[in-house]
């Protein structure tokens, strides 16, 4: 009898973990192929930037949620993935690189990354702005030309910032340029990305801090973080 009773808590504990999996791990899924191994997030840098995004709204944030969560890589890989454009999928596992390591390099978070990535072209890097801003991050061939000299970056003109990689390494370097120039503030320097630095100065003058484009980048980085902060990561499952 002790063994019919262990083989059927045995069995409802399988079934009830399966659907946990398919129904909150959006990468385990048949239809999909296996996330490919890749660089683990800067967790030091993620942490340290969130807080600076967020502030005293840290504590108790889903950005807190997930610290020490060793498969975000992964969720950050399978985010890339599902959004992008059919005939950019092939490129998600540089993309997520790219994302990964720029912004360790750079002390930022990879989910803020995301974040303005998905307000800038909603991960479509086929995206031309109305001011001539190309690829994933919008970024403008001027300033692009100039920040790839600044940071060594190869430019081989503006078909540079057609390849998803390079749009992603120029717009993260002029990203952490603005967060110098604007003392890490981050209404700021996230504002200046959209108008420019020196639009921005123009309106601290006037103490003028506007904050509609900084609120639809955080309000797209606080829902990516809602969706992550639900999904059990691959140790937690393990460990259970």
């Amino acid at each position: 009898m002790k063994t019919k009773h262990l083989n059927s808590t045995l069995a409802v504990m399988t079934a009830t973990l399966t659907l946990v999996l398919f129904n909150n791990f959006d990468f385990f899924s048949w239809n999909k192929p296996a996330a490919p191994s890749m660089e683990g997030v800067s967790e030091a840098s993620r942490v340290s930037h969130a807080k600076e995004l967020l502030g005293r709204n840290y504590i108790g944030s889903d950005a807190q949620k997930i610290e020490g969560r060793k498969s975000l890589n992964y969720m950050i890989y399978n985010k890339v993935q599902t959004q992008l454009p059919a005939q950019f999928k092939g490129h998600a596992k540089a993309i997520t690189r790219t994302v990964i390591a720029e912004s360790a390099k750079y002390h930022l978070d990879p989910v803020f990354v995301l974040a303005v990535i998905k307000t800038e072209s909603k991960f479509n890097p086929l995206t031309v702005g109305r001011y001539g801003e190309i690829g994933l991050m919008q970024v403008k061939p001027d300033t692009a030309e100039w920040i790839a000299k600044k940071f060594k970056i190869t430019w081989n003109g503006k078909q540079t910032l057609q390849n998803p990689e390079s749009n992603i390494k120029i717009g993260l370097a002029y990203m952490n340029y603005l967060r110098s120039k604007f003392n890490s503030k981050p209404v700021r320097y996230v504002s200046a990305y959209n108008m420019g630095p020196g639009n921005m100065f123009r309106l601290i003058s006037k103490n003028v801090n506007p904050n509609e484009y900084n609120s639809r980048v955080m309000r797209n980085y606080k829902e990516l973080y809602a969706k992550l902060a639900v999904r059990p990561s691959i140790t937690t499952v393990a460990a259970n």
